[in-house]
């Protein structure tokens, strides 16, 4: 079994941040999702209590090591059963409070059952390479969780599974928006994030240079966001700048986060809806598949932790 990835996490002061207390991580025990829990098992260790577990079974699919594999052979799931609890003893020896739970159903369903019975602040997911999460795109099991679990979703994707940090932590958050598909509870709930951790945030807005809006409207479109940023950060010791980046949205939006070493993008999505509800999709994968750090997902009308 893998070994996670962070050293002397351990030694840094412990924080209670209520907005990352307790962790859901669903793994397949493949490299990307081992990838998440070691961000995950960081976060846990600087700032949080406890972490879940979840290994979800289900019927239709005895692909072995697939993207969040499920599976039909009880044998088989008897011995996934196994592994994720021999995984989270491997946590609980490192210090950490965790617990294993084998989940059943589809993929997405099974995550949200588990969302509403334990009420974790945060789920934690990894993805696959590119071509599969092409596939995803396409098939939908990426899609489905980010849309049906309502709680935010932090994803590992390929661009930054293979270099989890030793000493990972959260000290600059990026907002990430076009012009036109703003977030305003992903906004608040990444001002909320950053008051929790004293982190700094930036508010980047990604425009297509081939947009045919007036100045004037672009001004006032990103005054206005960030208006409501410094109000949700008034009276906390973070730091706010914003920054409007112009060309292709995803290629702009992951050269600003790479220039300021930002450790964590915030995106808006809607539940029930296509994620072109705030994002386009494109933009939304593209950034989740290249960024160098997690991207953490949030849904309108689950506001959490405002305060």
């Amino acid at each position: 079994m893998a070994q996670s990835m962070q050293a002397g996490v351990t030694a840094e002061p412990k924080q209670t941040v209520s907005a990352l207390e307790k962790l859901l991580v669903a793994t397949d025990f493949s490299r990307s999702s081992i990838a998440a829990l070691s961000y995950a098992e960081n976060l846990v260790h600087l700032y949080g209590k406890e972490l879940l577990l979840t290994h979800v079974v289900s019927a239709g699919n005895t692909s072995h090591r697939e993207p969040l594999a499920v599976f039909s052979s009880p044998e088989i799931g008897q011995a996934m059963a196994e592994d994720l609890e021999q995984l989270t003893n491997q946590l609980r020896r490192r210090g950490v409070h965790a617990r294993a739970i084998l989940s059943e159903g589809p993929v997405a369903d099974a995550l949200e059952a588990l969302v509403q019975q334990e009420k974790p602040n945060l789920l934690v997911t990894g993805t696959h390479g590119a071509h599969g999460l092409e596939r995803l795109i396409l098939g939908s099991t990426a899609e489905a969780i980010l849309r049906k679990v309502s709680c935010p979703v932090l994803t590992v994707g390929p661009g930054c599974a293979n270099t989890v940090p030793r000493n990972f932590a959260l000290r600059t958050i990026v907002y990430a928006t076009v012009l036109q598909h703003p977030s305003e509870a992903a906004l608040l709930y990444a001002a909320s994030l950053a008051r929790s951790l004293h982190a700094h945030v930036q508010l980047v807005y990604a425009i297509d240079e081939i947009n045919d809006l007036p100045e004037h409207s672009l001004d006032e479109e990103v005054q206005s966001q960030s208006d409501l940023l410094a109000e949700a950060l008034k009276g906390s010791d973070s730091k706010l700048s914003v920054h409007r980046v112009y060309g292709e949205p995803v290629e702009a939006i992951i050269r600003r986060v790479i220039a300021t070493q930002g450790d964590l993008i915030v995106l808006g999505t809607e539940r029930g809806r296509k994620l072109e509800a705030f994002l386009p999709a494109g933009v939304a994968y593209g950034l989740i598949r290249l960024a160098p750090c997690p991207v953490i997902t949030f849904k309108r009308e689950e506001l959490y932790h405002r305060g």
